[in-house]
């Protein structure tokens, strides 16, 4: 396979310093990666500096393959929309060409009713329109304790969404975390994956309905790939079946050991296991 296409998530090794993304970038490129994903957040460290970026870049010769953006429970506007041509035209000019999207974070009380599933296709279809301006391509990422959490609501997502705008990047321990079955969802929607989140999870048996807040109980059941519950081989297939040629990201939120370590190990099961 082309390793090439193995990226490295990021933001674990912190993301409100330079010096966090250059230890990032130092250790995962003497790993072997040539491209990262990072949330975007962190192009604040770099005070919007884009020749500062592009040297760290430069240095470790890598790549950005996506930044990621989450919807907040409040001051949607001011938080995602407030700044967005700005901080999307800094990433068009890394030569990003997708972003990932989670869904609005907390779940609602009473659950996620069609009006609630309409009003946050909504919003998702806003960022996504305004990104596709910038010549960049949202990907919604389903995600434990957000309004996209659950099968329905990922089928609701994508059945009611232009493919043209909305794409898919599936997570495939947080669709464990939210009841599904990551085989079944990523065939359903194959076509429509643009970017991959692969991070194995010790077993569905989380409490789904938790704050999933670092080091509540869902995330000390993600794991590193492998040595988890997901069926990896099966999902590999489906993506080769259906020609996906893009990022293979893998992530782990809270490494056992190490940051390093565990992007060393998830880089060699990607390696041999693609």
């Amino acid at each position: 396979m082309d390793i090439s296409r193995i990226t490295a998530a990021i933001w674990p090794w912190g993301t409100e310093t330079r010096e966090q993304m250059e230890l990032a970038a130092q250790q995962v490129s003497a790993i072997g990666y040539k491209s990262f994903e990072s949330v975007k957040r962190a192009i604040y460290a770099f005070d919007m500096d884009l020749d500062a970026y592009k040297e760290v870049l430069k240095r470790y010769d890598l790549t950005p393959a996506s930044f990621y953006f989450h919807l907040p429970e409040k001051n949607v506007d001011q938080e995602i929309f407030g700044n967005i041509d700005r901080e999307l035209d800094f990433i068009a000019n890394l030569d990003v060409k997708r972003v990932c999207l989670q869904a609005t974070y907390s779940r609602p009380e009473g659950g996620m009713d069609e009006a609630k599933k309409e009003y946050e296709l909504g919003l998702i279809m806003k960022f996504a329109q305004a990104s596709k301006k910038h010549g960049i391509t949202t990907n919604l990422h389903p995600h434990h304790n957000t309004w996209v959490m659950y099968e329905d609501e990922i089928d609701y997502m994508m059945q009611n969404s232009d493919p043209k705008i909305l794409s898919f990047a599936p997570d495939t321990a947080h669709i464990v975390a939210g009841l599904g079955d990551p085989v079944e969802i990523i065939k359903r929607y194959a076509d429509r994956v643009n970017f991959t989140h692969f991070k194995d999870i010790k077993n569905a048996d989380v409490k789904s309905e938790g704050l999933a807040s670092a080091g509540m109980e869902v995330y000390s059941n993600f794991c590193e790939l492998g040595q988890g519950c997901v069926d990896f081989k099966t999902i590999f297939g489906i993506l080769k079946e259906h020609n996906y040629d893009g990022p293979l990201c893998e992530e782990l939120d809270q490494a056992p050991i190490s940051n390093e370590l565990s992007a060393k190990n998830n880089f060699e099961f990607l390696k041999n296991n693609y």
